[in-house]
């Protein structure tokens, strides 16, 4: 599986259970695309900014969105094709 990187801001619906958060679906490029199942999430840290990485699927893709809690804002960091 080969990713590409894309680095674009993206808009992401998300569902809160709990204290944890779960991108549902997101739009990039004019589409919409459903998350199917969350893989794997992280935080990360770049100075003060805290990120979360979430690696997410559809029936045919691969994503990484990142969520930023200092902008409060998401991106398609990259994607591939299952």
């Amino acid at each position: 599986m080969a990713y590409q990187a894309i680095n674009e801001p993206v808009e992401v619906l998300v569902a809160f259970r709990g204290h944890e958060i779960e991108p549902m679906f997101f739009k990039w490029g004019g589409r919409h695309y459903r998350v199917k199942r969350v893989n794997l999430v992280h935080a990360e840290r770049q100075g003060r900014e805290k990120h979360y990485i979430f690696s997410v699927s559809d029936d045919a893709n691969a994503f990484r969105l990142r969520f930023s809690t200092e902008t409060l804002k998401w991106t398609l960091e990259e994607t591939a094709s299952l």
